[in-house]
């Protein structure tokens, strides 16, 4: 084998080092690559075959279909790409081979430099992790075997493919600079020469040579390729570091790194990889081409039977479906359908279906799973992913190792946890072929942040079906954008579901995929049928004529808008409980009925429901039955919560029982629960999101007629009835309650106001009037539009300035935090997917999608320093009494009683106790806080948050 160093000369395919002969070493056995927890060292050629021969089951089991994977960007054959790739991910761990490393256990180093003194004339370098070594001696010796060198890391071939597997600690390590591209090796110090090299080159040797990868690149990959290659090279390593996968695998006596040791080891690795990748749950998902009938149980509807009879003649590979119709119009049944058209076409092996909130994952994961009984060919690992997913029956066994900390896997501590919770946790879910997820586990693939490539790779063989595609603010949709010109890239399906999305927001999201998919020309003037569908096919850049389809669920609805003060003085005519206890007048009077009363805020729920328990205490003291009252909101305990929505389904889903109910709820509940009520009574809210409430109205009524007889109380009326309560000031003129903060823009809620009083009366057409009442929300002509006065037009253009400017600044911020586009040149440094000069975490999903982003658990003082989960003092709080550790079912106990709040209610002045080191190691419980609850004179506990006492009920949840 031939080495090189300075000086070099210019040549026509960039640097070109001068050669001279090296001496030719075998595989030095003494070097280690993994220590800790195990009987003795663990040479680091072993753990480079290990890593190289899962990566070969990968491709086989899992990657094969992956779309990105097929293209011919690698240049080589599909057998060579296997073997490169698993050449590359052997590779990885090279750095090892150095003294900045190997000193990091004294015994073993002192051991090698006394026996061979040679090794003792490189200093370590404190600090210099071997993944950055890796990076930087992989350059030198990619370049030995023929990838094209140049004089920047822009053109350079080894260069990438160095940094790419520098990043197996889930951050890429930044590009080399020119000079020291010119001799990496000799640019930094704690590298290592002399024998250093030439043990470096032996590795890499014997590492080609069985893996077979003769076959030099000989172009750079594209941005999507690699991140598929670096997240395939990060899942290997984590499966080979694997602590009982190591042992089983221990040099025994007289192992000495021969040719014939590293065969045996090589061949014994080779054939137990397909049953580690097997173990992980890791594979592909074949989807049967069967008829809609048998996969569903039910005939299709007209939206879902134009799909059935039209989409395959239109999908001959990858492309982007839109779907939009009314809530109840079988859009979940159609999107799993397409589904498996689209997966069939494209080659992929897995469906990944993503949702706005933990609730609606959990009810989405049981249809998924219906689903997947009846339309695969042979099994395939079924997961839902979002950061409680662990406590639902389904993964409980995954739960049980998450939460008990499971299978070590050998590697440094920080990344050990993140190995774990991916491979043994909930995490690990999103790159198993079927899986339900939040939405943000999917977005934070577009934010740099450590091991953001394994998201884009867990999508990259999937079909993607994104539900709610309305839900997001400006933020959320800029990422989502971004996400699918990276889906596009990686020419991943996808199926975008959506029951108010604006025609500029849907072309919007089509252009963003056909960029991503190397097409420059925009949807122009595609305006989405309301309901139907469009299919833009990524292959031929073909945005098809959108289908217009025929509502089975037609019907009228009424706007009933009504003026409300809000305030203490709740006796005033008009306020907004009076008006509520006026509306469910009639409900109280008769002995059937049920309503929903969905209120902005928690507090203003709780308040509301406070308030009506008043009143239906005083009926029953009267001697007159009061309906039955429930409250839904996010701020109850897991479990808690969990049986409230249990219950409400039961009570009025689709089959259900429809007891004389009051529901009082947030907008919790208008996002993917099919429930049915009488009544709507809601605040104001966008008008897109009034309609979405709407669909919760009188759901199924025709099926009701025709299955059981019209069970409705006369009172519902002749149509569904949504009732508005519009926020005003004494004076009579339209207000946005302080209280409500930022939920919603104003501008939105003016506009909203102004159109639905100029609606009046009149009945609103479903699904014919949804999409014009949408875009007139938006419509730059509004004022003109709805014909407004002088004074009513200066409040609207000053509230869209401040909306405008809201959302410009949402998209500057998505802009300066987000990963670059996949066609951005600038992505020659890899570091850019991963490295951000602007501070940036995962929180920042939840916490500008609006959710309850901190995790609180109240702990119950009873003295003597005994702390317990519950008021009475009979569960005590695990981990509070000193002990090492918490287990799987005490975890599991701790999270049933966990309070999803807000993250700046965790600041400064809220009293909570220093959590346990037993949490603090517990890679579930890291990071959850604990508030301490004390009870007072009145003989109530109380907590403090902030400024605010607080105290936890059953019936209220957390106030």
């Amino acid at each position: 084998m031939m080495g090189w160093s300075l000086p070099v000369v210019r040549g026509s395919e960039g640097l070109m080092p001068e050669r001279d002969p090296v001496r030719v070493v075998g595989v030095d056995g003494r070097l280690w690559g993994k220590r800790a927890g195990l009987p003795g060292a663990y040479p680091v050629a072993c753990h480079l075959l290990d890593t190289a021969a899962i990566a070969g089951a990968l491709w086989d089991a899992w990657l094969a279909g992956t779309p990105a994977l097929r293209s011919d960007e690698l240049g080589v054959s599909r057998g060579e790409a296997r073997r490169l790739v698993g050449f590359w991910a052997g590779l990885h761990d090279v750095g090892k081979v150095s003294p900045s490393f190997q000193v990091l256990v004294d015994d073993l180093y002192e051991g090698l430099i006394s026996e061979s003194p040679e090794f003792a004339r490189d200093q370590p370098v404190k600090g210099l992790a071997h993944n950055e070594v890796s990076h930087w001696v992989l350059v030198t010796a990619l370049r030995e075997l023929g990838y094209p060198a140049a004089e920047s890391a822009r053109d350079d071939v080894a260069h990438q493919i160095a940094q790419m597997l520098g990043a197996h600690h889930g951050r890429f390590c930044p590009a080399l600079k020119r000079r020291e591209l010119r001799d990496p090796r000799g640019a930094r110090d704690g590298v290592g020469k002399g024998p250093w090299e030439e043990q470096c080159r032996a590795h890499v040797a014997v590492l080609q040579r069985l893996t077979g990868a003769s076959q030099a690149l000989s172009a750079r990959l594209s941005a999507p390729v690699a991140v598929v290659v670096t997240g395939l090279v990060i899942v290997a390593d984590w499966l080979a570091s694997q602590e009982s996968f190591i042992r089983a695998r221990m040099p025994g006596p007289g192992w000495s790194a021969s040719d014939q040791d590293l065969e045996a080891h090589w061949a014994q690795a080779v054939a137990d990889a397909p049953q580690v990748v097997r173990e992980a749950g890791l594979g592909q998902a074949d989807f049967r081409d069967r008829p809609f009938e048998e996969l569903f149980g039910f005939a299709p509807n007209a939206l879902q039977d134009s799909i059935v009879r039209e989409l395959p003649q239109l999908v001959g590979g990858p492309g982007l479906l839109l779907v939009t119709a009314p809530p109840g119009d079988g859009k979940t049944e159609a999107a799993l359908y397409a589904a498996g058209v689209l997966a069939r076409a494209c080659g992929v092996g897995g469906l990944g279906f993503s949702l706005p909130t933990m609730a609606t994952t959990d009810a989405m994961h049981r249809r998924v799973e219906r689903f997947a009984r009846r339309a695969l060919a042979r099994d395939a690992a079924l997961t839902r992913v979002h950061s409680m997913a662990w406590l639902s029956a389904a993964t409980a066994g995954e739960a049980a190792v998450s939460a008990a900390g499971g299978d070590v896997v050998v590697t440094e501590p920080g990344t050990s946890v993140e190995a774990a919770q991916w491979l043994r946790g909930s995490r690990r879910g999103l790159v198993a072929p079927l899986s339900t997820f939040t939405i943000d586990q999917g977005l934070t693939g577009v934010l740099p942040v450590r091991y953001g490539v394994l998201r884009l790779l867990a999508l990259a063989g999937k079909v993607m079906v994104v539900d709610e595609a309305h839900a997001y603010d400006a933020w959320m949709h800029a990422l989502l954008v971004r996400l699918l010109e990276w889906l596009g890239a990686l020419q991943a399906p996808v199926v975008l579901l959506s029951a108010t999305l604006t025609g500029e927001s849907a072309r919007s999201l089509v252009d963003a995929y056909m960029r991503g998919a190397g097409h420059s020309a925009p949807a122009g003037v595609l305006q989405p049928c309301y309901p139907g569908w469009v299919f833009a096919d990524a292959a031929t850049g073909i945005v098809h004529k959108p289908r217009a389809v025929r509502s089975e669920r037609e019907r009228e609805l009424r706007f009933d808008v009504r003026p409300v003060l809000r305030g203490p003085d709740t006796g005033r005519p008009g306020h907004r409980l009076g008006v509520v206890k006026e509306l469910l007048g009639p409900l109280v009077d008769d002995d059937q009925g049920c309503v929903l009363v969905c209120c902005t805020t928690v507090a203003e729920a709780q308040d509301t429901y406070a308030a009506l328990a008043d009143w239906f205490a005083q009926l029953q003291d009267d001697g007159r039955e009061p309906p039955e009252l429930r409250l839904l909101h996010s701020r109850f305990r897991t479990a808690d919560r969990a049986a409230v929505i249990g219950d409400c389904e039961a009570a009025f889903g689709k089959d259900g029982s429809r007891p004389r109910t009051v529901l009082v709820s947030t907008q919790i509940i208008e996002q993917s629960l099919d429930l049915d009520f009488d009544l709507l009574i809601t605040d104001l809210a966008p008008m897109a999101l009034l309609l979405q409430r709407a669909g919760r109205c009188q759901r199924h009524r025709d099926r009701e007629r025709d299955l059981h007889g019209d069970r409705r109380p006369a009172w519902a009326g002749a149509e569904p009835r949504v009732v508005v309560l519009d926020p005003v000031k004494a004076d009579g003129d339209f207000s946005v309650p302080a209280e409500w903060g930022t939920v919603y823009s104003e501008s939105l809620l003016r506009r909203t106001h102004l159109l639905l009083r100029k609606l009046g009366a009149s009945l609103v057409d479903v699904p014919r009037d949804v999409q014009g009442l949408v875009d007139a929300v938006y419509a730059e002509d509004f004022a003109r539009a709805v014909e407004l006065g002088a004074e009513s037009a200066s409040a609207v253009i000053r509230a869209d300035s401040e909306r405008i400017a809201e959302q410009a600044a949402h998209r500057q911020l998505a802009t300066l935090v987000g990963i670059d586009p996949p066609f951005e040149r600038r992505l020659h440094d890899l570091r850019r997917l991963s490295n951000t000069r602007v501070p940036v975490d995962e929180a920042m999903i939840a916490t500008r999608l609006g959710a309850d982003s901190a995790r609180l658990v109240c702990v119950y003082e009873h003295g003597g320093g005994r702390w317990t989960l519950d008021e009475q003092g009979l569960s005590p709080a695990p981990g509070l009494r000193g002990e090492a550790r918490v287990t799987a079912p005490e975890a599991r106990l701790i999270a049933e009683h966990m309070i999803p709040v807000p993250g700046p209610w965790l600041g400064e002045g809220t009293d909570l106790l220093e959590p346990p080191p037993a949490w603090i190691d517990n890679p579930v419980l890291r990071g959850w806080a604990l508030l301490p609850m004390r009870r007072s004179a009145d003989g109530l506990w109380h907590g403090r948050i902030r400024t605010a006492s607080v105290q936890y009920s059953k019936n209220l949840g957390l106030t």
